[in-house]
């Protein structure tokens, strides 16, 4: 029976974790939900339709356990990387940590990679989404990239999600507005540039792609409540036609044509464990071409990802 720890498992990501793990029983038949946080310690949840709690994090009550995943801040964390027994193995899942803090793997992308490191980075979702799509585009010898990543309230647990649907109510009901300590100003109704460098999140996507191709990107705050959106120009070595470009896309595992391209947004995806991408347009001028695509940022761009790589090394 492989046994798995699941460190401060009570934000959003570490209830998909749970649930997914779950409906998984082959991958884990014994899942041990740890933490340092005196407000998660003692809390009564479920794991596969069991009554689970979390218990203080010791070092020892990782012993036999093959995978650690690591959730919530990487001020959490950090201090406990350096404890892992030599038979685990912590899959990083923090949105401020960088490569300096783990080897960042995208399964179905580098996750051969995985084998070996005893600290893996399952990335930023706006990672992930990016390296699926540049990814699938291998085969066209894209030369460099340019992104735009529009991430949602949920990137900041569920601190962010009611800060967003409080501000959203006290607008359409007209009432006072309260302080906003999560996002600092209104987000509801607005876009807002996002706290988090975009330096360390390329030098990701560089790490799980080889280096190829060179990517440029920033990252906006939107008021959305849930999952993560790309506007991503790529140009190719030879030129290849919006046709060429979405077959490529398609043929990719992770990756779906939207029904509607031209009114597809961040809601389509929700829940889906699919990357949906809409139009692909050729950019005249810059010789290259525009697409736009949606992801979950909790199921495929955390979850799932964190699993498949488990997966990947157990």
């Amino acid at each position: 029976m492989t046994a798995i720890a699941i460190v401060h498992p009570t934000g959003l990501l570490g209830k998909e974790l749970k649930d997914t793990l779950g409906n998984r029983p082959d991958l884990a038949g014994d899942v041990r939900l740890l933490s340092t946080r005196d407000d998660e310690i003692g809390t009564l949840t479920e794991v596969g339709g069991a009554a689970a709690m979390v218990t203080r994090y010791e070092p020892e009550k990782l012993q036999g356990v093959s995978v650690a995943f690591l959730c919530g801040a990487l001020e959490d964390n950090r201090p406990l990387l350096a404890g892992l027994p030599p038979e685990t193995t912590g899959i990083l899942l923090a949105f401020d940590a960088t490569v300096e803090d783990g080897l960042p793997v995208v399964a179905g992308v580098n996750a051969g990679a995985a084998r070996g490191p005893r600290v893996l980075l399952s990335p930023h979702p706006g990672v992930v989404l990016l390296a699926h799509l540049l990814h699938a585009l291998r085969e066209l010898s894209p030369e460099a990239a340019v992104a735009t990543l529009i991430q949602p309230a949920s990137m900041r647990d569920d601190a962010g999600l009611e800060e967003l649907f409080e501000q959203t109510r006290q607008i359409v009901a007209m009432t006072k507005r309260t302080p906003s300590p999560v996002f600092g100003t209104q987000l509801a109704f607005n876009l807002l540039s996002a706290p988090l460098p975009a330096d360390p999140l390329a030098a990701q996507v560089g790490s799980v792609l080889g280096g190829v191709p060179a990517t440029a990107l920033q990252v906006l705050q939107g008021g959305i409540f849930h999952s993560i959106s790309a506007s991503l120009w790529v140009r190719c070595a030879e030129a290849p036609s919006p046709q060429a470009v979405r077959k490529a896309l398609v043929q990719h595992p992770h990756l779906e044509a939207a029904d509607k391209p031209r009114l597809l947004g961040p809601i389509d995806a929700a829940a889906s464990d699919k990357i949906l991408f809409g139009g692909v347009r050729r950019d005249e001028t810059g010789g290259g071409f525009w697409l736009w695509a949606v992801m979950d940022n909790l199921t495929r761009g955390g979850a799932l990802n964190a699993i498949e790589i488990a997966e990947a090394i157990l």
